[in-house]
């Protein structure tokens, strides 16, 4: 049984560290005017590997979601914005047509400041996203970020 738990702790390990090789990400923010920030969450992709999209299509491939934790003076406002070249291709191994960014993609979203003076703080959150070749997939990926706003 020993030897079983520890197999297991070993690939859990294996397919971290594989993901987190796969892909690197960047958070940032930028102010703007009035109070807004725009978020930018930034993905540099490994070659050979692609990240599915957050309007691939449902029962297919897990998509790219983004989840911005509650802030009693930050107000979302709008939606997340997906920019790259996306790719549209028909996966056997699911039975549809996927859509994919290779290389690099950024999601942005813009924020507003509701209090009445400006403090530093961040704005935290998860990421959830799958990364596949064109031979084989790693278990869908969740991670935590936080970005400061200035």
């Amino acid at each position: 049984m020993r030897k079983v738990i520890l197999v297991v702790i070993m690939l859990s390990s294996l397919v971290v560290s594989t993901t987190a090789q796969q892909v690197k990400w960047k958070f940032s923010s930028v102010k703007q005017t009035n109070g807004k920030y725009l978020l930018s969450v930034t993905g540099k992709i490994s070659p050979e590997w692609h990240l599915y999209s957050m309007a691939s299509p449902a029962n297919g491939p897990t998509p790219m979601k983004i989840k911005f934790n509650n802030h009693p003076l930050i107000k979302i406002e709008g939606g997340i914005k997906e920019k790259g070249d996306m790719i549209r291709q028909y996966e056997e191994v699911f039975d549809m047509t996927v859509l994919y960014f290779e290389d690099s993609v950024e999601y942005t979203q813009l924020v507003r400041w509701t209090g009445s003076q400006l403090v530093k703080t961040n704005i935290t959150g998860t990421i959830e996203y799958m990364l596949c070749t064109n031979s084989m997939c790693l278990p869908p990926t969740k991670e935590k970020f936080s970005i400061a706003l200035q």
